[in-house]
């Protein structure tokens, strides 16, 4: 016998009753609190690239540890996410939240504090923390408060926080760090998401499953071990992860070194490089999970596998445009290439990620996000800043440069330049980037052949049935 089906106004009420918090507004209220979460998230981490510079001369590194830095976070990040959605499918989503919050806050403050290396380095990683929370739950509570037909369009307007933080991180990195030095910048940054964390205790949480009419997931109900391991036996889980690993690789390389190569490699002042790219970034994100989102809900109509097919179009598109960016020698047209290059990377965010909402049952999508976060960011983010930084090294070195090699980089235009910090070749490493988003593509493509069936299959067991014949790869 199947459980009752429950009603997700009643479903709030119990879960607002269980928890003896206040509940204010509804689902609406709650995805502008999550929204500020990811908008707030997103300024303290660009407002890092953005004061690059200032950060490298000051604590006296290159590139690669400059990189170490800038994932350090990231790291502690993925570490923490699986634990973080073991917690977010067991116990209280809006206190995991707001404690989560409010931790990045003050680790972005803290940031401003650093005295050398290593005090950095540890407050850059408490943020992962911080993250870690609402980075695996907040993708989870959206999917319970909004059923399928919306939640291609809620997720959208989660991700276009991404997109405004990152431009005004940059801006106001390098506004304020280049009139007030960038410490500033962090004290300014880090302060407002503590009233975002107050607002994430009072939202709604309707429960778990409750926009598929299950029930609130209790303690006989909560997933087990086995059950995050079946994740891997859902094989559009596992390629729509890889395939957004390889995007996260790309947005990873061109957030953390993209500032960097057009001051070093085109001659930009910090200002005009921190300006033009956030701008940029604004608008392609703007524009490229919106038109993402609506793409993705429109070709849906005519087929199911119309989120990945269209993933699989962007990061094929992509390549072609990023690899010209970066060897054409004028920055205007670089970053108009750049820019075409950033849209159809945006417009992959909000399909694949409401994939992972819908391939994964309810009672196990905090879990379902945390391994997903783990492994995009491992093999995406993480890797990517901390590989080009090395590249950049390598390819810099006299007898790499005078090799054959060297020497056919060097007649397309990637030929290392002097900086403070010593020689480095940020023109190769950016390269890197191509290839990797043509195997994302062909990932995406190959994922939407099983998108449909395993739709099917977690939407019967988050109604409370287990189809026959389990989880397999068809």
């Amino acid at each position: 016998m199947h459980p009752p089906k429950s009603d997700p106004i009643a479903a709030t009420e119990t879960a607002s009753r269980t928890h003896n918090l206040p509940t204010t507004g509804g689902k609406v209220f709650a995805l502008g609190v999550l929204f500020a979460m990811n908008l707030l998230n997103y300024v303290d981490r660009y407002t890092f690239f953005g004061v690059a510079e200032q950060i490298k001369t000051d604590f006296k590194i290159d590139s690669f540890w400059y990189s170490v830095l800038g994932v350090s976070f990231m790291i502690v990040y993925t570490i923490v996410s699986p634990f973080m959605g073991w917690l977010g499918d067991r116990y209280h989503r809006r206190a995991l939240l707001a404690g989560g919050v409010a931790l990045w806050s003050v680790a972005t403050v803290g940031t401003a504090l650093s005295n050398d290396f290593w005090h950095i380095f540890l407050w850059r990683s408490l943020l992962g923390i911080g993250e870690a929370s609402y980075g695996v739950i907040a993708p989870a509570l959206i999917a319970d408060l909004f059923p399928v037909r919306e939640r291609g369009r809620a997720m959208g307007i989660y991700y276009l926080a991404l997109p405004l933080g990152g431009a005004l991180g940059y801006g106001l990195g390098s506004w304020i760090g280049q009139d007030h030095g960038w410490r500033a910048a962090f004290f300014v940054v880090g302060l407002p998401g503590l009233l975002a964390a107050a607002a994430g205790l009072v939202m709604s949480d309707p429960g778990r499953g409750a926009s598929e009419g299950g029930e609130i997931a209790g303690k006989a109900d909560r997933p087990g071990i086995r059950d995050y391991f079946r994740l891997f036996l859902i094989p559009t889980f596992v390629l729509n992860t890889a395939g957004m690993a390889a995007i996260t690789f790309a947005t990873g390389a061109y957030a953390v070194h993209g500032s960097n190569f057009y001051q070093e490699v085109r001659g930009m002042s910090m200002k005009e490089a921190g300006t033009r790219i956030g701008g940029l970034t604004a608008i392609a994100g703007l524009l490229g999970i919106s038109l993402g989102s609506f793409l993705a809900d429109f070709l849906r109509k005519r087929t199911r596998r119309a989120y990945l097919l269209l993933a699989g179009f962007c990061a094929a598109a992509s390549a072609p445009l990023g690899l010209l960016a970066i060897l054409d020698p004028d920055p205007t047209t670089s970053l108009i290439l750049l820019f075409g290059a950033m849209v159809l990377l945006s417009m992959v965010l909000g399909p694949c990620n409401t994939v992972i909402a819908n391939v994964v049952p309810a009672r196990e999508r905090a879990s379902g996000y945390a391994v997903y976060i783990l492994l995009i960011h491992l093999f995406g983010d993480i890797s990517s800043p901390v590989l080009l930084g090395l590249l950049s090294g390598v390819f810099s070195t006299p007898d790499v440069v005078a090799s054959p090699i060297g020497r056919f980089f060097a007649s397309i235009g990637a030929s290392p330049v002097h900086t403070a910090a010593g020689d480095e070749n940020l023109t190769i490493a950016l390269l890197a980037v191509t290839p990797v988003l043509v195997l994302g593509a062909i990932l995406f493509l190959i994922g939407a052949r099983y998108l449909a069936a395993d739709e099917d299959r977690a939407g019967a067991q988050g109604a409370g049935a287990e189809p026959a014949g389990g989880l397999h790869f068809h």
